[in-house]
């Protein structure tokens, strides 16, 4: 069972609202890169103001200040004090940058660039895939590839293998249909809720599959991110395997220090030894603003296993 899909298309230019409080800003943000790329404003033109954007998109100012900040960690905008936000580049920088601060732009690069689906196949897990999902091998499972891509760059920055249980076949069509994460639409169709996403980050050299995939040479070095998104029963519900070229991607990610009893401390749980470090945001009770490093494989029984 394989389909191709394309890019999810972008809010009409001409604004209009969508339900609640708007537009969110990924929608915005793509309708502003796509006329800064098409010559709507020259090399140094100003954009219109928050005001007039607000207006436009029926959005408030929070949102309106995060689509201009993501223009302006693209490398478009310049944002300076007094003058409001000018054209510096017609078109995204090559590289792509995952910053991290919170469990929501941990996956935010799935709600503000695009999934180009390639194939969503029915496939037996292997002894490998079985130690990487916790499944038995010989166990049916769904497996989606597609190329993630950014607005107005030709070449992608991801590969990615997207692991499902088959039990939840009936979302492949809807797949590539909306700008949203694919845990969250999990979520919304199934009922089930994430509470966890176990994410390892290791540097490896592309095969001949991925550096097809990528146009790249095999052997070159990759950045390969695995997440695991783990539901409130412990099950495994969505395995996402990245695979970055190491000139088309920047990961970056703040921890914060917090004060216990009066005194800094990391927010490190169990420091990890050689090979365990990873990152693991938690939606049990209260969000987590801040992403976490620990080492989450105290019971022996953490997904995402190498």
């Amino acid at each position: 069972m394989s389909r191709p899909a394309g890019p999810l298309s972008a809010m009409s230019a001409g604004g209009g609202a969508g339900a609640g409080d708007g537009p969110r800003y990924p929608a915005i943000m793509r309708i502003l890169v796509e006329e800064i790329g098409a010559g709507r404003y020259a090399l140094g033109e100003r954009l219109p103001t928050e005001h007039d954007l607000c207006q436009r998109f029926g959005a408030s100012r929070h949102t309106v200040r995060e689509a201009l900040r993501h223009l302006k960690d693209m490398g478009l905008i310049a944002r300076r004090q007094g003058s409001g936000s000018v054209i510096i580049a017609h078109y995204p920088e090559q590289r792509f940058v995952n910053s991290i601060t919170s469990l929501d732009e941990l996956v935010q690069y799935a709600e503000t660039t695009w999934l180009d689906v390639l194939a969503v196949d029915k496939i037996v897990v292997d002894e490998t895939l079985g130690t990487w999902l916790r499944a038995t091998p010989g166990e049916p499972w769904l497996r989606l590839s597609a190329l993630r891509r950014v607005a107005g760059v030709r070449d992608p920055f991801a590969y990615t293998e997207v692991f499902m249980p088959i039990a939840f076949e009936a979302l492949v069509g809807e797949i590539g249909a909306e700008v949203s994460a694919l845990y969250a639409m999990l979520e919304r169709r199934f009922g089930v809720r994430v509470a966890k996403i176990h994410q390892s980050i290791e540097a490896v050299t592309a095969d001949a599959n991925v550096a097809s995939r990528l146009d790249i040479v095999s052997g070159a070095p990759l950045l390969r991110i695995k997440r695991c998104y783990v539901a409130e029963d412990g099950t495994l519900i969505e395995l996402a395997v990245n695979h970055h070229p190491a000139d088309r991607f920047r990961y970056e990610m703040t921890l914060d220090r917090k004060p216990v009893g009066g005194a800094l401390v990391n927010d490190i749980r169990d420091w990890p030894g050689p090979n365990e470090a990873s990152a693991t945001a938690d939606r049990r009770g209260s969000p987590v603003h801040h992403a976490t490093e620990t080492n989450d494989d105290r019971d022996g029984h953490t997904p995402c296993a190498d």
